[in-house]
């Protein structure tokens, strides 16, 4: 069975990666690992606090993991802290990832370079396909 993983950070993730990973594993009957990496941020106390935008990425994609299950697809949740790349590349490894499903910026984003230069890396130190989901610009304007 192929083993799809959708890599997320809360500064940077949006739901296209997710989506577009739930999508394929139902036509190919596959399993989808979500893995959660958060930069490691401990107080004084050793309590690690938790962003906002942490606690709203895991309520979003709680709801369509639940939503995938009701469909009939495998799903897997995972969450660690740590540094976004070696996190990503341990787990590819120790899990035997097949697919690997990552957002980048559209061609027009500034992003899209730091993007790339991120994918040759990750290319180099793991031994499953990429694919790439552009996340697509926010357009202020709506058509009616």
């Amino acid at each position: 069975m192929q083993r799809i993983l959708v890599a997320m950070d809360p500064e940077r993730t949006h739901q296209f990666a997710g989506n577009h990973a739930l999508n394929l594993a139902k036509r190919i009957n596959a399993k989808v690992l979500f893995l959660l990496i958060l930069p490691s941020r401990m107080t004084s106390s050793g309590i690690t606090k938790q962003d906002p935008n942490e606690t709203a990425l895991k309520k979003r994609v709680d709801a369509v993991i639940e939503a995938a299950r009701t469909d009939g697809i495998a799903v897997d949740y995972y969450m660690t802290y740590g540094d976004y790349e070696s996190e990503l590349v341990s787990f590819v490894h120790e899990n035997n990832i097949t697919l690997l499903v990552v957002e980048c910026p559209d061609k027009r984003s500034d992003g899209k370079e730091a993007c790339n230069d991120f994918l040759d890396k990750l290319r180099h130190r793991i031994n499953c396909r990429i694919e790439v989901v552009n996340v697509k610009p926010e357009t202020s304007e709506r058509k009616e």
